[in-house]
């Protein structure tokens, strides 16, 4: 495979991995921007009231609002990290693209750093197939050439 095919083919994983993120993330933080919002309107609409907060009960809500919106801006703030390393990714793979001799290795460790830096299972699960069996398959030959056995060795885990 030549090496303009190999980076074609690179790149079109690097978007489909990116854009798979982005979609995770933006899906994931809807429930919690519409929490956010919702516990804001209610805390505005207590406070428009000088004799809603005279009442015990509407300070006990206050306090459980307050706190569903510090939960769900860290949320938010699980988002923007999330966004962040898919950006740094897209930005790596930029460069990887740019340089006419980016290898193989480049790539892995690339995808790697990816990888390692997400939060969750689900968000690596949202890579993709395609991205996580080339991950895979070249690790694993990798792994194959470095620790090749003779004829009849046996490996012991």
């Amino acid at each position: 495979m030549s090496d303009t095919a190999g980076n074609h083919e690179e790149a079109v994983r690097v978007l489909q991995a990116a854009s798979a993120q982005i979609e995770l993330a933006l899906h994931q933080s809807q429930a919690p921007i519409d929490s956010l919002g919702e516990s804001l309107r209610r805390l505005a609409a207590l406070m428009a009231d000088p004799a809603q907060l005279e009442r015990p009960e509407s300070l006990a809500m206050m306090r459980a609002d307050l706190l569903r919106a510090i939960t769900n801006l860290q949320f938010h703030d699980r988002m923007t990290q999330h966004l962040q390393h898919v950006r740094d990714y897209l930005s790596g793979s930029a460069t990887h693209m740019a340089e006419q001799d980016a290898d193989e290795e480049a790539w892995r460790r690339l995808h790697n750093r990816l990888h390692d830096r997400l939060l969750s299972e689900t968000q690596r699960m949202h890579l993709g197939q395609d991205f996580l069996l080339s991950v895979l398959a070249r690790e694993h030959q990798q792994r194959d050439s470095a620790n090749a056995s003779k004829p009849g060795d046996i490996d012991l885990f």
